[in-house]
């Protein structure tokens, strides 16, 4: 996952705090949460190289607000990345690096493991089905091709589990 494409675009729209940084990726973003752990090193680093400023915003009876906003040159390093050759698909499913040690379970567990993961793959099909007619209503063509897209890899994956999982009977 790219985060310094993502927050350069997010910035693209205007000024954001790392929070709001934060809140946007959670909403927008499928299948990324990004920490302020995250956020806040990938800043510094774009601030260091001049692609970011930071205005401090004095605040009274709570902490200083720390906005940043693009630089020229900012905006010009986002288009590039943007436009630039594409990066590798990430296969790196947490769920498949564990199942690669299922070697070391007995039968049953494996089966408990791929029941427990197609269940929390039901799950968030299940929420994405609630977040559909948000989607429709709010989303722009791409917003779009990123929830329909994100439903179709998730029914994939669900209808492999099952198929490995009939083999475990």
């Amino acid at each position: 996952m790219d985060i310094e494409l993502m927050i350069l675009g997010f910035l693209m729209s205007g000024p954001k705090t790392g929070y709001r940084l934060k809140a946007i990726s959670g909403k927008l973003i499928m299948f990324y949460s990004i920490t302020l752990n995250k956020i806040y090193p990938v800043l510094r680093k774009l601030e260091g190289s001049g692609y970011i400023k930071k205005e401090i915003v004095f605040q009274t009876g709570k902490p200083n607000k720390h906005l940043y906003s693009l630089t020229t040159s900012g905006k010009k390093y986002f288009l590039e990345k943007l436009m630039g050759p594409p990066a590798p698909i990430e296969l790196g499913n947490p769920f498949l690096i564990k199942s690669f040690f299922f070697r070391f379970l007995d039968e049953a567990q494996v089966k408990a493991e791929f029941e427990k993961e197609i269940q929390s793959i039901e799950e968030t099909l299940g929420d994405l089905e609630n977040l559909k007619n948000t989607v429709d209503e709010r989303a722009d063509m791409h917003g779009r091709f990123i929830y329909r897209t994100t439903v179709m890899m998730l029914e994939t994956l669900q209808k492999a589990y099952l198929d490995e999982l009939s083999k475990k009977k």
